[in-house]
C-alpha cells in the first residue's frame, strides 16, 4: 500500500495531497498569492533602500563646514595612530601606555598645519592632555624624526590661514580612509 503524504498549504493552510518533495502550496491560486507576496517583499525592501540612501544624502546636505572639518579630523587622526601604531610617543618615548593620541606639534587651533602629515604624530595621553603637549621634548623627537628645516617651516608658518572648500574636505576623507585601508 501507498502511503498518501500530506501538508498544509503555505498560504491558505489547507491540508493537499503532495505529489513531489518541492510542493508546498496546494493551488495555482495560492502560488499566485505567495508570488504577489514575494513581490511586495521585495518591492518594500527596494523602498527601504531607497529610502536609506535619501537619508543618507539629505544628512549629508544638512552638514556644515565646521561638521566636514570635524569629520575629516577624526579620519586623520585615526590615519596617524594607526601609521605610527609601532612607534613610541613622540614626546617621552614611552610605549607601554594604554591610550595613545594624534598629537599636534603646532596646535590645531592654527588651522593651516591641523592635516600635515609631519606636524601630527603618535603622543601618549599623558603628554598631549596633562603636560599640554610637552613641547619642548616633542620638538626635539620631532627634529630627530623629520629634520630642524621641515620643524622651523612648521614653526615659521604657522600662523596662515587654511582655506578649504567642503569638495576638499571630501576627497582628504576619502585619501585618508584609503590609507587606512592599506595599513590594516
Amino acid at each position: 500500500m501507498f502511503k498518501i503524504n500530506t501538508r498544509k498549504c503555505l498560504v491558505c493552510k489547507t491540508k493537499f495531497e503532495v505529489k513531489s518533495n518541492f510542493h508546498w502550496l496546494c493551488s495555482a491560486e495560492c502560488a499566485r498569492v505567495k508570488g504577489n507576496e514575494a513581490l511586495e517583499k521585495k518591492k518594500a525592501q527596494i523602498k527601504k533602500t531607497e529610502w536609506t540612501k535619501e537619508k543618507s544624502e539629505l544628512k549629508e546636505k544638512l552638514l556644515t563646514h565646521s561638521n566636514w572639518i570635524q569629520l575629516l579630523q577624526t579620519v586623520f587622526n585615526t590615519f596617524i595612530r594607526m601609521r605610527d601604531k609601532e612607534l613610541p610617543c613622540i614626546s617621552c618615548g614611552r610605549t607601554n601606555v594604554e591610550e595613545f593620541h594624534a598629537g599636534h606639534y603646532v596646535a590645531s587651533t592654527y588651522q593651516y598645519h591641523r592635516f600635515n602629515e609631519n606636524n601630527v604624530h603618535k603622543q601618549c595621553s599623558y603628554c598631549n592632555t596633562h603636560l599640554r603637549g610637552n613641547l619642548i621634548d616633542y620638538r626635539k623627537g620631532l627634529i630627530a624624526k623629520i629634520g630642524l628645516e621641515e620643524v622651523e617651516y612648521l614653526e615659521n608658518t604657522k600662523r596662515m590661514a587654511l582655506e578649504i572648500t567642503i569638495y576638499e574636505i571630501k576627497q582628504k576623507i576619502r585619501h585618508y580612509k584609503e590609507k587606512i585601508k592599506s595599513l590594516k
